[in-house]
């Protein structure tokens, strides 16, 4: 299944990168934490702010405090873009050098969420942990009021993704330079064990001690891609140059 393509979705430029499948772009929302979503306020200048979300179904939920900037101006016009960085694209000149990413970008109408206290439990868990929202203190009947939760829904006209997993894309004479490289450099997310909060003598839950597992053991990189041969390339050389290292090592000591 797939989204219908509009003028807002119609992409330009490097369009075999370009997807409207609609499995793909949950996958993208799904690995993801932080979106940034543009506007333009009430005196007309463009804005982009930083955002956690959650996705249920066909629909993305955001949520701030009612002061917030985006969030006073009532229902209005967005552009949500979410990009996952994958790899540093190193070509032989810098025209060529690039990233490997994939993205997804949402246009529409951010409305009042009409299941708020849902919503907001769904951003919790979305960047928590399935049900981490359900082991919290209950949130206040004044803190939700003071919160407001827009719905941008997912729809034909609104979705697209784009991809980029491949190494450099050189012209033909700087390939024949022997004396340039080109490589890449990937890019692993990795979410290091829970640190206790100042004032919390607790041991953390077991939820949160598998979190680093649960996030970091994502992957980030379409299986058989260039981009994770590179991985698995830089990984292989690693243990190869430690290997080395020790043997070197360890003929000096014994000569």
């Amino acid at each position: 299944m797939a989204y219908a393509q509009s003028q807002l979705t119609k992409l330009h430029r490097s369009v075999k990168r370009g997807s409207y499948d609609k499995e793909l772009v949950a996958k993208i929302l799904d690995a993801g934490v932080v979106a940034h979503v543009a506007f333009v306020d009430a005196e007309g200048h463009p804005k982009v702010s930083p955002m956690i979300y959650g996705r249920a179904g066909d629909a993305l939920y955001l949520h701030g405090h009612l002061s917030a900037g985006l969030l006073r101006n009532g229902s209005i016009d967005v552009c949500f873009c979410m990009t996952l960085e994958d790899g540093l694209v190193l070509a032989r000149s810098g025209m060529h050098s690039s990233m490997n990413y994939r993205c997804v970008m949402v246009h529409g109408k951010e409305l009042e969420g009409d299941a708020k206290w849902k919503a907001l439990d769904l951003i919790v868990d979305h960047s928590a942990g399935e049900g981490w929202a359900s082991q919290l203190r209950p949130m206040t009947s004044a803190e939700v009021q003071s919160t407001r939760v827009l719905k941008l829904k997912l729809e034909d006209g609104k979705v697209s993704a784009k991809v980029r997993a491949e190494g450099a894309n050189d012209d033909k004479e700087d390939i024949e330079n022997l004396n340039l490289w080109a490589g890449i450099i990937p890019i692993t997310r990795v979410y290091g064990p829970p640190v206790n909060n100042h004032d919390s003598s607790l041991r953390p839950p077991e939820q949160m001690l598998r979190y680093p597992k649960y996030r970091s053991g994502r992957p980030h990189c379409a299986k058989g891609t260039e981009g994770e041969g590179a991985r698995r390339l830089v990984e292989v050389a690693t243990i190869f140059g430690l290997g080395l290292a020790l043997g070197l090592w360890s003929k000096r000591l014994w000569a």
